[in-house]
C-alpha cells in the first residue's frame, strides 16, 4: 500500500482527511511542519518514502510553503534509484486561487485542495496524478 503523510495544524482536519484516504494509503499525520519534517527525514534514512504528502499552508513555525521546499530540496540533492518524486498536494482553507497557486506556480506541489475537503474533488485529483490504482 501507498504511504501518504497529513500535514496540518488543524488535528481534526487532518484526522478527517486520513479517514478518507485510508482505503487507498498508508496514512500518517502531523501537526506542524516541524514535526512533518522530522519524519520524512527519519524515513528517509530509512528508505521509506511517502508517495503522497497533503500539506496544510498556514502553520506556526516551518510554514507549508518552507516544508514543501525542503521536501524537493531534498529529492533534489540526495539519489534515489527507482523513487519518483512524492506528489504533493497543498491543503488550505483559504479560497483564494493565489494562495494555494503560489505554491503550484512554483513547481513545488502538484495540486490543491480547498477545506473542508470534498472527496469527489480529492478522488479526482489522486485519480489524475496516477496515485489511485
Amino acid at each position: 500500500m501507498k504511504k501518504c503523510l497529513i500535514v496540518d495544524d488543524e488535528i481534526l482536519c487532518g484526522e478527517l482527511l486520513a479517514h478518507m484516504l485510508r482505503n487507498h494509503f498508508e496514512c500518517k499525520t502531523a501537526t506542524s511542519g516541524k514535526e512533518a519534517w522530522e519524519i520524512i527525514e527519519s524515513s528517509w534514512h530509512r528508505g521509506e518514502f511517502f508517495e503522497f504528502i497533503c500539506c496544510d499552508l498556514e502553520m506556526p513555525g516551518l510554514s507549508g510553503h518552507g516544508l514543501i521546499r525542503k521536501i524537493r530540496s531534498l529529492e533534489d540533492t540526495a539519489c534515489r534509484p527507482g523513487v519518483a518524486a512524492a506528489k504533493i498536494f497543498v491543503v488550505t482553507a483559504g479560497t483564494s486561487v493565489w494562495e494555494s497557486g503560489k505554491t503550484l506556480l512554483d513547481e513545488a506541489a502538484d495540486g490543491y485542495i480547498i477545506k473542508p475537503c470534498e472527496p469527489g474533488h480529492l478522488f479526482e485529483q489522486l485519480q489524475e496524478h496516477g496515485l489511485l490504482e
